[in-house]
């Protein structure tokens, strides 16, 4: 990521924690917190592939899907990201990440980052270990106090140089289960980062609200994504398509569900 998306989107992310009012707190309800902005939030479980969650416009409204079928920890931070594409990339109408990584989407981790990991707020909760080794076990600390997971809480505290190069390696070679449970932590919390209640879910294309289902068949009619991307999206087998590719107008779907 250039150093110019990362300072843009931190201060982005600054600015929307100052419009409102949230201090260096950490954001535990972020759903809450995007629904008050008037983000519809659809939570469901996509355990085949790797989608986290995507955004779309669908009437004017912005909506979101998170997969549930992940972290707790992971399910925040894809709402904060999928947060700022509903502030910066209303144009694009639906949004999926990819394994290139446009600048939107580093955009928008950036942001998501920043947002959920305040610089001022992260740096204070470290200060303690200053000139020390950043050990795992504070790293999980700092996951429960945020509500982040590990992996993005180790690259966050890369970014802000808080652990060097070396120290970030070996802190992902470390299992932040085991250490978090050895550490008196209840992995099997809902409340817990590292809690995925929905990993062995499975869905069908019913599961999901038929105003999600029109758009992601409108993105893939438009050209925006791919055909094994629709079927991730849809939680369908790709030879399975043939017979969801009729159009359905996204103006005869109601938004509500």
């Amino acid at each position: 990521m250039s150093l110019r998306i990362y300072q843009a989107a931190a201060a982005r992310a600054a600015e929307e924690r100052r419009r409102l009012r949230l201090g260096s707190d950490p954001v535990m309800d972020i759903k809450a917190l995007v629904e008050g902005q008037g983000v519809l939030v659809y939570s469901t479980a996509v355990a085949e592939g790797s989608l986290s969650g995507c955004f779309a416009l669908i009437n004017g409204d912005p909506w979101m899907l998170v997969n549930t079928a992940q972290t707790q920890g992971r399910q925040r931070f894809t709402i904060a990201h999928e947060y700022c594409h509903s502030l910066v990339d209303r144009e694009l109408e639906f949004v999926v990440c990819t394994r290139e990584k446009p600048q939107h989407e580093k955009f928008a981790d950036a942001f998501a980052a920043a947002f959920l990991m305040p610089a001022d707020a992260t740096l204070a909760f470290f200060e303690p270990d200053a000139g020390k080794t950043v050990t795992a076990e504070r790293v999980v600390d700092y996951c429960y106090a945020f509500g982040v997971s590990y992996q993005a809480a180790v690259y966050r505290i890369g970014g802000l140089r808080i652990a060097t190069a070396r120290q970030k390696d070996a802190l992902f070679q470390e299992s932040p289960l085991r250490v978090a449970a050895a550490m008196g932590y209840d992995v099997r919390d809902v409340a817990s980062p590292f809690f995925s209640g929905d990993a062995d879910c499975r869905v069908t294309a019913d599961t999901f609200p038929r105003a999600y289902r029109s758009a992601a068949l409108q993105a893939f009619e438009q050209e925006l994504i791919s055909e094994s991307k629709l079927a991730e999206l849809l939680g369908v087998d790709a030879d399975d398509l043939d017979e969801l590719l009729d159009p359905v107008e996204a103006d005869d779907v109601p938004v509500a569900w």
